[in-house]
């Protein structure tokens, strides 16, 4: 099916199914009624839910449709805009097919203007955002402008309308929008996986099929284009197999080869290191010089929520690692401390997505104290109890009524030299609107409190 353009939906009917929590469907519904569209915007969520952003489009000419759908809907429109979060078994997709709709999501549309636009696009399990943001740093100057979009939350249709052959564009991409992922020809120029994992498997179903959504990103390739995977990390193998072009998997003397020894502080830990190479590699190829390289990574600042180092005035290190929404990166963070002879309470908990937690588990055992909420706490805390460890050495283990109570007493817990991991490894969606906005909760409860921010980073960010 050719790709549709955003410009072919003038005049046209348009649904926008689904206005989420990152603001892509907020961007999507405004863009297209800018660009004529008749556009109707419907989510189950009320409007005081939804707040002022979705209030606003009204302003913009979108007829909002909240607090649930129907079938009218669907047989009124020419075109259906679906969120990412929408799983391909819900009944309204099907009611949409039935009712003769073309289904396409805001991201296919931004790409489908984007053909000439030089582009790196990063997917995986963890590790995708610094990826993608690194990398933008890393080429920011080299051409017109480069935008830093998608899944870092904001609307692709918006940031990367007007760029053409002469700008660049750095978009992460999430396994939910991969899913239904329509693309022009000789697209991307370079696709990265930062790491394949097990997520989200109550939305895909399956290990096997959370990973083909992944391998969606590297369809439009030609044999010209580069895929990029980190040497021994779980899933580089298939990635690179499946690529229909070049295939590089960058290994741990990359860096040194570049001339780069020393990493600033947000990028130190152990398994950072892939990702970095991934970013470096994916910035040459599109025309960053080792001199560049060099010296942009020595000035990258981080970004929030992504094992942020923070120095509590009460002498213990706190460590932001809000993003983490899966037990992997926490397994990850913790075995990192595992080697450095301090204290370390782990806060953690939220909705349970069902994923693994054996992992995790085994990787708590050098924890001094552990504070849990939510279904998923309470499930980590029967695997902990269950474990073959007491005495002295074994975690003390607490699980709270909520995350603030959780929050505040392992804030209480911390002492002097010793490591706070903020790591929620679930789900933020029993208590909150989206991960950030527990972040930026905790955030305030231990005295670093942040502007209210885009879910997911900076948004959609220019260089």
């Amino acid at each position: 099916m050719t790709l549709l353009h955003p410009s072919e939906l003038e005049s046209r009917k348009v649904l926008v199914l689904g206005l989420g929590t990152f603001g892509g469907g907020v961007g999507a519904a405004r863009h297209l009624a800018k660009l004529g569209a008749r556009v109707v915007a419907t989510d189950l969520r009320t409007a005081k839910e939804l707040g002022a952003a979705a209030a606003a489009l009204t302003d913009f000419g979108v007829n909002l449709r909240l607090g649930g759908h129907d079938a009218a809907m669907f047989e009124r429109a020419e075109v259906v805009v679906v969120n990412p979060a929408i799983p391909p078994t819900s009944p309204w997709l099907a009611q949409a097919r039935k009712s003769g709709c073309r289904l396409t999501t805001e991201v296919s549309l931004a790409l489908a203007a984007l053909d000439a636009t030089p582009s790196l696009a990063v997917t995986g399990t963890h590790g995708k955002s610094t990826c993608a943001a690194l990398a933008a740093h890393l080429v920011s100057g080299l051409h017109g402008k480069t935008v830093l979009s998608g899944n870092l939350g904001g609307s692709l249709l918006e940031a990367t309308a007007g760029l053409g052959r002469d700008d660049l564009l750095v978009v992460e991409l999430s396994s939910f929008q991969l899913e239904r992922l329509e693309t022009p020809p000789s697209w991307p120029r370079v696709a990265i996986l930062t790491v394949q994992g097990e997520d989200h498997l109550d939305w895909h179903g399956d290990p096997d099929a959370y990973a083909r959504a992944k391998l969606r990103l590297l369809e439009g390739q030609e044999p010209n284009q580069l895929a990029l995977a980190a040497a021994d990390c779980p899933g580089a193998e298939r990635w690179s197999q499946a690529a229909p072009g070049r295939s590089e998997q960058p290994g741990p003397g990359f860096l040194s080869s570049l001339g780069i020894e020393a990493l600033p502080p947000s990028l130190v830990p152990a398994f950072l290191k892939p990702v970095v190479r991934l970013a470096a590699r994916g910035a040459m190829e599109l025309g960053a010089s080792e001199a560049q390289l060099r010296e942009r990574i020595a000035d990258w600042p981080g970004l929030p929520h992504r094992m942020e180092s923070l120095a509590h005035p009460d002498g213990f290190l706190v460590v932001d690692n809000g993003v983490a929404t899966h037990p992997e990166p926490t397994a990850r963070a913790l075995e990192g401390f595992a080697d450095e002879n301090r204290g370390v309470v782990l806060l953690a908990g939220g909705k349970d997505k069902g994923l693994p937690l054996d992992e995790l588990a085994a990787a708590t055992r050098g924890c001094r104290e552990i504070h849990l909420h939510g279904q998923g706490g309470i499930r980590l805390a029967g695997i902990l109890n269950a474990q073959e460890t007491s005495g002295p050495q074994a975690p003390k283990v607490v699980v709270h009524d909520g995350a603030e109570q959780a929050m505040r007493a392992a804030l209480a817990a911390a002492g002097s030299g010793e490591v706070l991991l903020f790591s929620p490894s679930f789900s933020s969606f029993d208590e909150f609107v989206n991960f950030a906005e527990r972040a930026l909760l905790f955030r305030e409860l231990a005295g670093f409190p942040l502007e209210k921010e885009l879910p997911r980073d900076t948004a959609a960010s220019s260089y």
